[in-house]
């Protein structure tokens, strides 16, 4: 079996030196590769990861460092076309938006008109063109940001006989709604499960990971360990 994972946050760049990222650890993602390094049927385990990630502690686990989600898109590509992947663990934390363009404030005040133009004024305007650093002078930098691809769906479009774990990541919400989104998000990127996960829980000290498959709930752990160990048993024990 090999098992594809994903770990830690995405960061899109401002300039070379400066970028949009998020809280992601891949602390999970690494006790998730750990954690299949002990199952006999592995065969090899890829793990994309952010540069920061924690990283796993088995030999057994090929690293593939990654930054932003175009490099990430760009990896699950290429493993597509020369491995065999037959299990997709993806808990990356994926940057919804990426930079588009950056302009001063001065430029946009009164700008008016429809949002074409002012896309079209970003687009002309870009003050990242010709520089690899911003100035740190730079008045009041307006940033445009655009939607990056969606992973999931890319790597069920790629790998469609690999059996697909997802994560979904919510704050301080009811229960019930947190395992609805997620099965949402199951359904429309043909998932095969959903971690559903309430970032309450992890600040509390007490992370809590709700899996869920078509049917329903199938178990909640609570710890990133018996998360992970959670996980790997439902994967190695389910009936090909």
């Amino acid at each position: 079996m090999n098992i594809l994972i994903t770990a830690g946050g995405t960061a899109e760049p401002i300039d070379r030196v400066r970028s949009i990222t998020n809280t992601g650890t891949g602390k999970l993602g690494s006790l998730i590769a750990d954690c299949a390094a002990g199952y006999e049927k592995t065969e090899k385990i890829f793990y994309i990861h952010s540069r920061n990630a924690v990283l796993p502690s088995s030999g057994r686990v090929t690293l593939i460092p990654i930054s932003s989600t175009q490099d990430l898109e760009d990896a699950v590509r290429k493993l597509a076309a020369d491995e065999r992947i037959d299990v997709i663990i993806h808990s990356m934390a994926v940057s919804d938006y990426r930079v588009r363009a950056v302009i001063g404030a001065e430029m946009l005040a009164g700008a008016g008109g429809s949002t074409e133009s002012i896309l079209e004024l970003f687009d002309a305007n870009d003050m990242r063109r010709g520089c690899n650093k911003l100035s740190s002078s730079m008045k009041d930098p307006v940033i445009l940001l655009e939607p990056t691809q969606k992973v999931l769906p890319l790597m069920r479009s790629l790998m469609p006989q690999a059996r697909l774990v997802g994560f979904k990541l919510l704050d301080h919400v009811p229960r019930e709604d947190l395992i609805l989104v997620a099965q949402r998000l199951l359904e429309k990127n043909g998932c095969d499960y959903v971690l559903a996960n309430d970032y309450a829980t992890v600040e509390a000290g007490a992370h809590e990971g709700i899996l869920i498959d078509r049917s329903g709930e199938l178990g909640s752990f609570v710890g990133k360990e018996n998360i992970a160990k959670g996980i790997m048993k439902i994967l190695m024990e389910e009936k090909q």
